[in-house]
């Protein structure tokens, strides 16, 4: 097809086929159908395998109520007092003055609520309470490889991303878990082994299922699926809260959680390529073979899509050869040093990173805390809590719809910093009115993170999505990292923790100042490739 262009033509002006892309294809192939509400039931389950293995931690290494236990052999004519820490006690004589004081060794727990915890197997209490901490710790760090595990993605794909990940997954669960339950060892080696089974869980599949939820409909459905992850991630901590319930002990949690990723490895087979990561490694044959697919499946006519397909294709291929031309001489050290001096996509990168870090580290304390509360009881405060945040993520994907990405997110981290502000004068309150507020608090930050994973894939192309979400969250998981260490640190301190929270507040403002900075990208097409195209070349073109 010859286009004739005697005349510059305005952006109003411009022929419309000049603006087809692959979003336009699968649009015609059915983008809302019964291929995508298949697939999107399917992949679904990944999320809620996201939550399960996260809200692992809450319930598996909770600390149940304790009491020191004097030992034995002391003298027990002596006045003996125990801090109200119950990590020591205190010898007196008859003066009431202390002779000495020792730290607890033994304690006696109460069982009744969590069952047979690690943190009570392990005495991972009082002095030795960050160890319980490290559990968490090293599932974000885990996670925090999603940004190597995020360059794998965008090079052999979603699927193939998705089959490594839970293959790695099931192979260190079984290992670990079957010398945790067989072989007799040491509290420390089973410390070791837990540690490592936590590693290998936190790199899980919710980035690249995310990716491919988003990528096998159009942008204008971009809100719908991503809000559709994050609450399956919800779901998932209402779905660990009964697996906890009914189990009561962690390393028979550890298995019900493997059983369930296990019943998922039947669909692997069946998981889609994203048809945009085909089009972007030239695979066209792979990816006539998917629309072919999905447009059987949607009941759409060939006539509608496949004209369209043929012209992008083609379109492609041209500009596979002009890039080809342009940057066969490029080494890949002058490509690194493009991208890396490139700064639309280096402001993007750190702006997100930092938004990453913070919301991601209010998210897991503010989620963490509702498990340790002892105003009501866990099971039912960490429901309403997934509850809470599945309306989180509801709501500001409605308000996105007409308002946009930027503007929702500023307003719910606002809400957040005055939750933040709040939080520390509850303390004397009502207990009602505290579970109220960190429930609130728990709303707050749950919209704000869902905006985030709508908001951010949207800002990289289809080339480099995989690796700016790789990391974003890198960033987030440290952030998630450092707050369950953080609270280990505080926990009896509560002015530190009202410091705390004033910290967090003023780090969430500057949050609200550097998404100012950022693009709206409602309604925009996601883009397949990264533009080095100056804004001065670009607009010398188009005037000429």
């Amino acid at each position: 097809m010859q286009i004739e262009e005697r005349e510059p033509l305005s952006s109003d002006e411009e022929n419309p086929i000049e603006n087809l892309s692959l979003e336009h294809v699968i649009h015609e192939c059915g983008s809302f159908h019964r291929y995508q509400f298949i697939h999107f039931f399917f992949l679904s389950l990944f999320p809620i395998a996201s939550g399960i293995v996260n809200f692992y931690y809450v319930f598996g290494a909770a600390e149940n109520p304790y009491k020191c236990q004097v030992p034995t052999t002391t003298n027990q004519s002596l006045y003996i007092e125990i801090s109200p820490s119950q990590c020591s006690y205190d010898i007196m004589d008859k003066w009431n003055r202390t002779i000495e004081s020792h730290p607890c060794r033994i304690w006696e727990y109460d069982r009744s609520v969590f069952g047979e915890t690690f943190t009570s197997e392990a005495n991972f209490i009082c002095q030795r309470s960050i160890h319980r901490s490290l559990l968490a710790t090293m599932l974000q760090i885990g996670a925090m490889l999603i940004f190597f595990t995020g360059h794998i993605v965008d090079t052999i794909g979603r699927r193939r991303s998705i089959h490594l990940i839970t293959a790695l997954f099931l192979m260190t669960s079984l290992i670990t878990q079957a010398l945790l339950q067989f072989v007799p060892m040491s509290i420390n080696q089973k410390f070791g082994l837990l540690l490592i089974n936590q590693l290998i869980s936190g790199i899980d599949t919710f980035m690249v299922s995310f990716l491919l939820l988003m990528e096998i409909t159009t942008s204008v459905y971009a809100t719908f699926v991503g809000n559709l992850a994050l609450v399956a991630f919800a779901v998932g901590e209402i779905v660990i809260t009964g697996m906890a319930y009914v189990c009561r002990d962690w390393l028979r949690l550890k298995w019900v959680i493997t059983v369930y990723v296990l019943a998922l490895v039947p669909y692997l087979y069946y998981v889609p390529e994203s048809p945009h990561w085909l089009l972007t490694k030239h695979r066209y044959g792979e990816l006539e073979k998917l629309l072919r697919q999905m447009a059987r499946c949607n009941r759409r006519p060939e006539s509608r899509w496949f004209p369209i397909y043929r012209y992008v294709v083609d379109s492609h291929r041209k500009q596979k050869e002009i890039n080809k031309n342009r940057t066969s001489i490029l080494s890949f050290t002058a490509r690194a040093h493009r991208f890396l001096t490139h700064i639309p996509t280096m402001s993007k990168l750190f702006i997100t990173g930092y938004i990453g870090f913070i919301t991601l580290l209010l998210y897991m304390k503010i989620s963490y805390n509702l498990g340790a509360m002892e105003e009501i009881s866990p099971y039912i405060n960490i429901i309403i809590g997934a509850v809470a945040e599945a309306v989180g993520y509801i709501i500001p994907s409605l308000f996105m719809i007409y308002f946009g990405r930027k503007p929702i997110f500023i307003l719910f981290l606002l809400f957040t910093v005055l939750y933040l502000c709040i939080a520390p004068l509850t303390i004397r309150q009502d207990r009602y009115v505290i579970v109220i507020i960190a429930q609130l608090g728990k709303f707050a930050i749950s919209a704000a993170v869902c905006v985030t994973y709508i908001f951010v894939p949207e800002l990289f192309p289809t080339s480099i999505r995989g690796t700016g979400m790789g990391f974003f969250i890198l960033l987030s998981r440290f952030g998630s990292t450092i707050a369950p260490m953080i609270d280990a640190k505080i926990h009896h301190n509560h002015l530190l923790e009202t410091y705390t929270y004033y910290l967090y507040a003023f780090l969430t403002f500057l949050c609200i100042l550097l998404t100012f900075l950022l693009p709206e990208t409602r309604n925009v097409p996601l883009a397949d490739t990264l533009d080095y195209t100056p804004k001065k070349t670009k607009k010398a073109s188009s005037n000429t």
